[in-house]
């Protein structure tokens, strides 16, 4: 339960901020940068773990490799033009 000082409180908060709680976005930080190039392996049980085929390999297409799939299984079908 909130009391009515903490609500007084967080509704100050907001217009001093001049946002609503709506209008705030996830920005990753700087440890989770946007890859360079394009993927061209996902993971199918998360579409947004991708890897696109350069540096270390990422734990969880090391985790599938181990099982015994192969790398083939998780490219990335290119579109035809």
């Amino acid at each position: 339960m909130s009391s009515k000082k903490d609500e007084t409180k967080k509704a100050a908060d907001t217009k001093s901020s001049g946002r609503t709680s709506d209008e705030f976005v996830f920005m990753p930080s700087g440890a989770e940068k946007a890859p360079k190039g394009e993927p061209r392996y996902r993971d199918p049980a998360n579409p947004f773990n991708t890897w696109g085929g350069r540096g270390k390999r990422p734990e969880w297409l090391r985790t599938y490799l181990e099982q015994g799939k192969l790398l083939v299984d998780f490219e990335i079908e290119k579109p035809e033009e």
